[in-house]
Order: C-alpha cells, then sequence, then structure tokens
C-alpha cells in the first residue's frame, strides 16, 4: 500500500467526520473544526490535511501555529512532520497538542530532520479526563462549602473582559511557568473577546472578586473541551472550585454528552476534585510549547 498526504478537500467531509467520530472525546477539537467550518477552513485558522493508504483517509492533521495530530499510524505521522519541516518558515509553530505517542513519533521525525524548534516547555504527564451524565456527581456527594452556593457559573459578559483577562494569564503563569509574549498579546485579547461573544468563558464573580475561571476551547454535540479552570489562591481551600466545577458540568451536560479536560499528573488537588466528580482518566496526551521565533 502506499501513503498520500494532501489538504483534506469537500469531498472528504464525510470520511474525515466518519474518523473522527471514532475517538470523539480524543478528537474533539478537530471535530469541533470540522463541526463549525468544514474541512476547507478560513485561512486564519490553518489547513488540514489528511492521510491516505490506498484512498483510505487514515489521520487528520491541522497545520497551524498551534499543531495537532490524530493519526494513529507511524508513516503518516512521519509523513506530516516531513510537510511541517518544509513549511517551518512560513508557519512558525507555538504550540502541539497530541496524545503522547503520536506527539512523540512527530518530534522524533523532526529532530531527525534537524528541523525542530528549541522547546520552551514539554508536557508529557498530561491525562485527559472525561464525564458524562451518567457518572456526574450528585450535589449531596459534595463537600459542605459553608457559603451559598450559586445556581449556575454564567458566561462572562463583555463588561468582564479585564477581568476574564487576568484570570487567563494567571492560569497561563501558574501551569506553565511562562506567561503570554508581548507579540502575541493581541492574539490573546482577541481570543478572549471572540470566547466572550460566543458564550465560551465562564466566570463565578461577585463584583470585581473572581471565584472561579473556566473557558471552553471546542465543542460538539458529542463532546465539550474545556480549558484554564482556576480559581484564585486566596479563594482555594472551601471547596469553592469543587462546587464551580459541578456547577458548570451540570450545565454543559444538558448540551453535551461528556466533558473533557486536561490534567497535569502532578496536580494532586485537581485531580482530586475530577475524581469526586466523577471525571476518569482516558488517555495520556502531551503538548509541547516552541521558543518564539520572532525577536
Amino acid at each position: 500500500m502506499t501513503g498520500t498526504l494532501r489538504p483534506l478537500r469537500g469531498q472528504d467531509l464525510r470520511s474525515a467526520t466518519a474518523l473522527l467520530d471514532r475517538h470523539p472525546e480524543r478528537d474533539v477539537y478537530l471535530r469541533s473544526l470540522i463541526w463549525r467550518l468544514g474541512v476547507t477552513l478560513p485561512a486564519a485558522s490553518g489547513q488540514l490535511l489528511g492521510w491516505f493508504r490506498d484512498d483510505q483517509l487514515e489521520g487528520v492533521f491541522l497545520h497551524a501555529p498551534v499543531l495537532v495530530l490524530a493519526c494513529e499510524r507511524q508513516d503518516g505521522l512521519v509523513a506530516f512532520a516531513r510537510f511541517v519541516a518544509g513549511c517551518e518558515q512560513l508557519v512558525p509553530l507555538s504550540q502541539l497538542v497530541a496524545p503522547r505517542p503520536m506527539a512523540g513519533v512527530f518530534l522524533a521525525e523532526l529532530e531527525q530532520l534537524g528541523v525542530r524548534p528549541p522547546i520552551r516547555l514539554l508536557r508529557d504527564d498530561l491525562q485527559a479526563l472525561r464525564l458524562d451524565r451518567s457518572r456526574l456527581a450528585a450535589a449531596s456527594e459534595l463537600p459542605s462549602p459553608g457559603y451559598l452556593v450559586p445556581a449556575a457559573v454564567r458566561p462572562a459578559g463583555q463588561h468582564q473582559l479585564e477581568l476574564a483577562g487576568h484570570a487567563a494569564l494567571a492560569v497561563t503563569r501558574e501551569e506553565l511557568g511562562f506567561g503570554v509574549d508581548s507579540s502575541d498579546q493581541l492574539l490573546f485579547t482577541s481570543a478572549l473577546e471572540r470566547r466572550i461573544r460566543a458564550g465560551r468563558e465562564y466566570l463565578w464573580a461577585e463584583g470585581r472578586r473572581l471565584l472561579f475561571r473556566a473557558a471552553i476551547s471546542a465543542a460538539t454535540p458529542e463532546a465539550v473541551l474545556l480549558e484554564g479552570v482556576y480559581v484564585p489562591p486566596e479563594e482555594r481551600g472551601c471547596h469553592r472550585g469543587t462546587w464551580a466545577m459541578h456547577a458548570l458540568c451540570s450545565r454543559l451536560l444538558r448540551w453535551h454528552r461528556t466533558i473533557v479536560l486536561f490534567v497535569g499528573a502532578d496536580n494532586e488537588p485537581a485531580c482530586a476534585v475530577y475524581e469526586r466528580l466523577g471525571f476518569q482518566p482516558f488517555q495520556d496526551f502531551a503538548v509541547v510549547y516552541f521558543e518564539p521565533s520572532g525577536p
């Protein structure tokens, strides 16, 4: 059999959807892109490519500053790495997100080719967790908060842009050890504004006092991907995060079959909260942050 890597076309929509639907939680980000935009993306969103073996689609890749991989075949991962290597000057890389085995093959091939960008941070200890409606803990099973629990964590309003921005920056610094580069500040703010307009930025706040923040980075009817779950340090230890996550999960599971998020295996407090709520691990992931290529 021979393999071919090429951009996805309109006639590939059905096969790409079928491929990604085999793992709706694992591949929620790519599935969300196709569900919203089809396989031919706007230029600002990057390019979707497929790995074909004798005209059978066996892998899907997002080629953009943030690379996303969904291919279980080593030959497909190697072919995509070679493609990326040839485009390095045109599309500088900032991040890679993939199941750990896929990321390993891809990075090894870039290394072999001598074009792998310097790595700023490698997180290969991330667990992907999922929660479905049947496993969400009952409120009666949660620890007593000792304060009034809100009916729901609410989507942020435009008037809360600054508050949401501070929270998003804080969780980035806490999880990664670095903030947003000045060259990326405009993109960061634009993405935050889009999430707020789309109702994908959730806050629990009392005036200017932030108690909880989480954001949706991808969504389909089958799954929704949460990121940037954050409770300010001064608000921790009172079970606020547990109750806020329960409220948010209860809300999201009305419209989506499962909720997915990533957590570091060494983040014991967060892992304990998610386990209490009913989340279960299902996949080991790696996220790679590359050094900025600009001056």
